[in-house]
């Protein structure tokens, strides 16, 4: 096959887009060296998942085969899938215990210094000095431009 287009592909898989998703997957997977190619061609790797794909070489399992592959190739060896998820689940239970806080002396609600309630008053604004120095309390007079 001097060269290989979507209409080869065709005959394989029926809809383009799955043509174009499996290839791109298939790509970048040989691109990033995760896997090798099964074709011997010193193509681009978006050409060698084309032929593959035309070749009946991978097909639409190939997803969930690349997803166990990658994620096994990215665990430490000598270490299970379900030690590692094991292992999670106790460092959740750690820092739940760990972030979970009791307020038994105070009521959320007081002030720490004198354990007086705190109490909120509504926000008014006041027409008849709306521009007041906080220290001093004297009118500011702002002049528009």
């Amino acid at each position: 096959m001097a060269r290989v287009t979507i209409e080869d592909c065709l005959k394989e898989i029926d809809n383009t887009f799955d043509i174009c998703s499996l290839a791109s997957k298939r790509a970048k997977d040989i691109a990033s060296g995760v896997v090798e190619p099964m074709l011997d061609c010193k193509d681009k790797p978006a050409v060698i998942a084309l032929r593959e794909i035309a070749e009946k070489k991978i097909n639409m399992n190939y997803f969930d085969i690349s997803n166990t592959e990658v994620s096994e190739n990215q665990l430490p060896k000598g270490i299970s899938e379900e030690e590692i998820i094991e292992e999670l689940g106790q460092k959740l239970d750690e820092t739940s215990d760990n972030t979970s806080v009791t307020t038994d002396d105070q009521s959320p609600n007081t002030d720490e210094e004198t354990d007086a309630p705190i109490t909120a008053s509504p926000v008014t604004t006041d027409d008849q000095s709306p521009n007041t120095d906080e220290e001093t309390n004297t009118p500011i007079n702002i002049k528009p431009e």
